[in-house]
C-alpha cells in the first residue's frame, strides 16, 4: 500500500482521486473549519437532547424498536449493545483498501456537521487512517439502506473491540492490541457517535468508488487495445468520423481520443464497405460506457459530501431523514455496470471476429501453421466464459427487498450488492482486454501492418511485444494471457494513454451529471 502526500478533508471537497489515495495509505489532515463543523453539529444535538426532543437512534432504540426510550445514563451500554448486536457480517474479509475508503468517507461526513457526532469520534477515525489501524470487516450484511451490520464493526474497534490489520504484524490481531501499541484508547462514546458510525452507507459507496477508479483507469487502455484490434483486422475508421461529426458529447469525446492515438498510424483498410458492429460501432459502446462512467463519478462525488444520515443536523435542526436510501447514486452505478456488460460483449465480438477467416481475411484461429496449429480456437470459450461472467454480473438488483425491522424498514438499495457486481465486473474486464490485446498482436503479425503503427496502437504493441511473441500450440495461452494484463495494467502503461480526452476537466462530469 502506497503512502502519498496529506489529503486535507474538509466536509465538502473530497473527491474520487483523494479517496483512492487514501485507500492507497496516503495519510489525512482534518482541517479546523470541519472540526469547527463538527462541533456545531454535536452542540445542536446536545441542546435537543436537553430539551427533551426525541431523536432517533439517541433518545430512542432503532428499527422495530424506535418507540423505546434508552435511559439518560445508558448511553454509552447501549452503544456497545448496539454496536454488537449489529456486527453481524460474515464472509470474506473486505480488502484494506476499501476499509480505509469507507473510513475516510464516513469522516468526511462528520465533518460537514450534519451528523452531530462529536469532534472526539472524528479524530479517532482519522488516528486509525494514519496509524494504518484497520478493522476487519466482513462483505455479506447490507441491503442497501445504510451498512448497518457493517459499519457496526468499524464502531466496535473505535470501542477496543473487535479484530484489526497492521503493517507491522502479521495476520489479525485483536483492536485493543493494536490501539495500546500505537498508544491510542478506546473511544468514550458521544451520544450520537455509533450510531453515526454503523448508519451510513460509507462502505458500499467505498466499493462502488474504487470500483469506478479502477475502471476510469481502464477505459483508455481498452480503446488502445482496440485500436490494435482495428489494425490487425484492418478496420474502417470512418466510423469515427462519422461519431465525432454527428455523435453525443461522450461519442465525440472516444472518437476524438481514437482519431488522436492512431493519427500516425497508416494501415489500409479492406476492401469491403463496412466491418463488423464490434468494431463499428465501437464510439457508441465506449460512449455509453464513458457517459455511465462520469454520471456515477458525479453521483459519487456528491455522496462523498453529503450525509447520509438520520436523523440530520441541519440549520440548526435536527431532522429526521430518509437519506440512508441512496437510490440515484444505486441507479447510476447500476446502469454503468450494464454498459461495463455491453462494453464486454463488443470486446469478445472482436475476439470472435478477427478468428473468423471469412471476415479478418486471415488464417483462421489466426494459426501460424494452417492446419497444424490450434492458436486460438479454444480460446474462443474463455473470452465467451469472460464476457458472459461480466454480463450475469449485470443484472439489475435494486428492485429487490424484503422488509426487515419488523415491517418498519421496508426499502433498500442493494448498493452493496451492485457495487460489489461492478468491481468483480472491472477485474473481469481487465483479463477480457488483455485476451482482446492478443489476439490483435497476433492479427497485427499476420496482417503485416506492425510497422505502420507508431501511435498508442504502436506504443501498446511495442510493450506487449516485449513479453509475448506470436502464439503457436507450444506455450499455455494461459501464460500469455497473464503477462498480457500485467504489462497493459501496469503504472507505466496507464501513464501512456491521453486521458485527457476522453475525461476533460471536471467540468464535464458536473455536465454530463445534470444532462443525462
Amino acid at each position: 500500500m502506497k503512502r502519498d502526500s496529506n489529503i486535507i478533508l474538509t466536509g465538502h471537497a473530497l473527491c474520487l482521486t483523494d479517496v483512492a489515495r487514501i485507500a492507497d495509505g496516503a495519510r489525512v489532515i482534518l482541517s479546523p473549519e470541519g472540526l469547527e463543523r463538527a462541533a456545531a453539529g454535536h452542540a445542536v444535538l446536545l441542546g435537543g437532547m436537553e430539551g427533551g426532543s426525541e431523536i432517533y437512534g439517541t433518545t430512542s432504540m432503532v428499527g422495530a424498536f424506535k418507540d423505546c426510550d434508552i435511559p439518560a445514563d445508558d448511553g454509552t451500554a447501549y452503544a456497545r449493545r448496539l454496536l454488537r448486536s449489529h456486527a453481524l457480517g460474515v464472509g470474506p474479509d473486505f480488502g484494506v483498501r476499501t476499509v480505509r475508503a469507507a473510513m475516510a468517507i464516513r469522516l468526511n461526513g462528520i465533518l460537514s456537521g450534519q451528523t452531530g457526532a462529536s469532534p472526539a469520534l472524528a479524530t479517532a477515525l482519522c488516528n486509525l487512517l494514519n496509524d494504518r489501524i484497520t478493522p476487519v470487516v466482513r462483505m455479506y450484511g447490507s441491503i442497501g439502506c445504510a451498512d448497518v451490520g457493517l459499519m457496526s464493526h468499524v464502531g466496535q474497534v473505535l470501542l477496543g473491540e473487535g479484530n484489526v490489520t497492521t503493517p507491522e504484524h502479521e495476520g489479525v490481531e485483536p483492536a485493543l492490541s493494536a490501539l495500546r501499541r500505537h498508544g491510542l484508547s478506546p473511544v468514550v462514546p458521544g451520544p450520537k457517535d455509533m450510531m453515526t458510525i454503523l448508519s451510513s452507507n460509507a462502505l458500499s459507496v467505498a466499493t462502488a468508488a474504487l470500483a469506478v477508479s479502477d475502471l476510469r483507469a481502464s477505459l483508455p487502455l481498452g480503446l488502445g487495445v482496440y485500436a490494435l484490434a482495428c489494425a490487425g483486422f484492418a478496420a474502417f475508421r470512418t466510423p469515427w468520423q462519422a461519431a465525432h461529426a454527428n455523435g453525443t458529447v461522450a461519442e465525440k469525446r472516444v472518437s476524438a481520443f481514437l482519431m488522436h492515438a492512431t493519427r500516425k498510424d497508416d494501415w489500409n483498410s479492406r476492401g469491403h464497405i463496412q466491418d463488423p458492429l464490434s468494431f463499428r460501432c465501437l464510439p457508441q459502446i465506449a460512449g455509453a460506457l464513458l457517459s455511465a462512467l462520469l454520471r456515477a463519478q458525479a453521483a459519487l462525488d456528491h455522496a462523498f459530501n453529503h450525509c447520509d444520515d438520520n436523523p440530520l443536523v441541519v440549520d440548526g435542526q435536527i431532522l429526521t431523514s430518509g437519506a440512508s436510501l441512496p437510490l440515484e447514486l444505486t441507479l447510476d452505478i447500476q446502469m454503468l455496470s450494464q454498459a461495463v456488460a455491453h462494453y464486454a460483449r463488443g470486446s469478445m465480438g472482436r475476439i470472435l471476429v478477427m478468428c473468423r477467416d471469412d471476415l479478418s481475411g486471415l488464417p483462421r484461429n489466426l494459426t501460424l501453421l494452417a492446419g497444424h496449429d490450434i492458436a486460438f480456437g479454444a480460446a474462443t470459450k474463455l473470452a465467451a466464459d469472460l464476457t458472459m461472467r461480466i454480463m450475469r454480473e449485470g443484472t439489475p438488483a435494486s428492485l429487490y427487498q424484503v422488509p426487515v425491522a419488523n415491517g418498519v424498514e421496508d426499502e433498500a438499495t442493494n448498493l452493496s450488492l451492485i457495487g460489489q457486481a461492478l468491481e468483480l465486473q472491472t477485474a473481469l474486464l481487465q483479463r477480457l482486454i488483455a485476451q482482446e490485446a492478443v489476439t490483435a498482436f497476433q492479427a497485427v503479425h499476420l496482417s503485416g501492418h506492425a510497422d505502420s503503427l507508431h501511435g498508442l496502437a504502436g506504443l501498446l504493441h511495442g510493450r506487449l511485444a516485449g513479453r509475448i511473441g506470436p502464439v503457436n500450440d507450444l506455450i499455455p495461452l494461459c501464460d500469455v494471457f497473464e503477462a498480457a494484463r500485467e504489462v497493459l495494467f501496469s503504472t507505466e502503461t496507464a501513464a501512456s494513454c491521453p486521458s485527457s480526452l476522453l475525461f476533460g476537466s471536471d467540468g464535464i462530469i458536473e455536465e454530463q451529471h445534470e444532462n443525462a
